[in-house]
């Protein structure tokens, strides 16, 4: 019985070609090996296998039925090593049935993930897309499994390496169309005179206005606090109240409800959005292309 531990797995491609070949001379040329370097990998095989493999009949070389039984499983486990080193299938989008879990606040849902979803109708017809809510220690998440892709602004996952800046945002006010006290251009007192409407997933507290006020000593008044985006639009577009708000969050509302853009009274700081993946994700044909699509997507 041959001992695994002690055989020499380089002699694997030269029994390949010899049962191929039936050939001395023509399984060198194949290896592109020297006769005499084959010749004597043919005898090394032959003592660790217990078996003559080869035997000359005329001007023929026959195989012994032992290397006849080997032949199949011996092209089998090489194909099996070049398969493994040549890393993942490609990823056929349009055949996949596979799960993809992408974690994500609610403006990255709003402005990335709603016209990725469409566009992996389209083109993945067969694939799931997860989200799931954006939480703290996203990296130890990543890194345990929990999720292919993070996409959020690039400030909040600084500290993680695979980091890939999508877009540059910045902020918008948005007020009912029509209202009733707010000019074209409304001044700063005009905006401050009304209520406000603050996204705060946390709880109240200070948004992106609030920290720009503080260099003016004044401050606004915030009426009503959501601890998401769903029912901002709703809200401005049925009451008195103004917002501030990421600019493309703000633009699919004005397409779908009575509210309006306008550029806020004060400069305010913009951030980038970006995307986060594991490295173990690196060789990963399916989330290489699901990051291909994020990009199409925000153009």
């Amino acid at each position: 019985m041959t001992n695994v531990k002690t055989f020499d797995l380089n002699l694997l491609r030269v029994l390949d070609a010899l049962l191929a070949q039936r050939h001395v001379s023509a399984a060198a040329r194949n290896l592109r090996l020297s006769q005499p370097a084959t010749s004597a990998a043919l005898s090394r095989l032959r003592r660790a296998l217990g078996d003559p493999l080869l035997v000359r009949s005329g001007h023929r070389m026959l195989l012994t039925p032992f290397a006849k039984s080997l032949q199949p499983n011996v092209r089998r486990v090489l194909d099996d090593i070049e398969r493994t080193l040549q890393g993942q299938e490609a990823f056929d989008p349009t055949t996949s049935e596979r799960s993809f879990r992408v974690a994500a606040n609610d403006h990255a849902v709003a402005v990335v993930l709603s016209p990725l979803a469409h566009r992996l109708q389209r083109l993945a017809p067969r694939t799931t897309l997860e989200i799931v809510p954006f939480e703290d220690r996203f990296e130890e998440r990543l890194a345990s499994e929990d999720y292919d892709l993070a996409i959020r602004d690039r400030w909040s996952m600084r500290s993680w390496g695979r980091l890939e800046t999508l877009f540059k945002e910045d902020y918008v006010g948005i007020a009912r169309r029509g209202h009733p006290r707010l000019s074209p251009k409304p001044t700063l007192d005009e905006f401050l005179a009304e209520g406000h409407v603050l996204i705060s997933p946390q709880g109240r507290r200070p948004g992106v206005m609030d920290y720009a006020l503080q260099g003016t000593k004044r401050s606004r008044r915030v009426a009503v606090t959501l601890p998401h985006f769903l029912a901002a639009p709703a809200v401005v577009a049925n009451t008195d109240f103004v917002m501030t708000i990421a600019r493309r969050v703000a633009e699919q509302f004005a397409r779908s409800f009575k509210v309006r853009v306008f550029a806020p009274p004060l400069r305010l700081p913009a951030f980038e959005v970006a995307m986060a993946w594991h490295p173990r994700c690196d060789g990963d044909a399916g989330v290489n292309w699901l990051r291909a699509q994020v990009r199409e997507v925000v153009g």
